[in-house]
């Protein structure tokens, strides 16, 4: 597949403001509305985020690749990783209810973030290592 961009960094955390600053000026080069773009770029950190802390167990020196593709029907974010595999019932779609906040703990929230800003998100953990997530966005709205 022609990708318009493909990154390929380490997931060192120090990389993740690059990684939203390219996200952004992308997404915002469609005239999507400024909310929107907030909401990819936060759901795209929270994927990074997670390669870094569940994939590669907080370790920096793991390869970490984010394409885009924008095709005439949606935008496409994949990111790739080749850390530990994530488990099924951690990438499910829940739904979500305010917490209490007696009960509210860090963890679990971006996935479902993810699943609220994007049209489709489709996990394909693989068997020993390697994990993609692909989110699509509908170009019409």
């Amino acid at each position: 597949m022609n990708y318009d961009i493909r990154l390929e960094v380490r997931s060192d955390p120090r990389h993740l403001g690059l990684i939203r600053t390219l996200i952004h000026d992308w997404v915002d080069g469609f005239g999507l509305p400024h909310e929107l773009v907030h909401d990819v770029v936060l759901a795209i950190d929270e994927a990074c985020s997670n390669v870094i802390r569940h994939a590669y167990e907080g370790r920096g020196d793991g390869p970490l690749e984010i394409r885009l593709q924008a095709l005439p029907e949606h935008l496409e974010f994949e990111v790739r990783d080749q850390g530990v595999p994530c488990p099924q019932e951690c990438h499910e779609r829940r739904s979500l209810e305010a917490p209490d906040a007696d009960e509210l703990q860090p963890g679990g929230l971006g996935v479902q973030l993810m699943h609220q800003v994007f049209d489709q998100v489709v996990f394909c953990p693989g068997e020993k290592r390697g994990n993609c997530v692909t989110m699509r966005l509908l170009r019409k709205r």
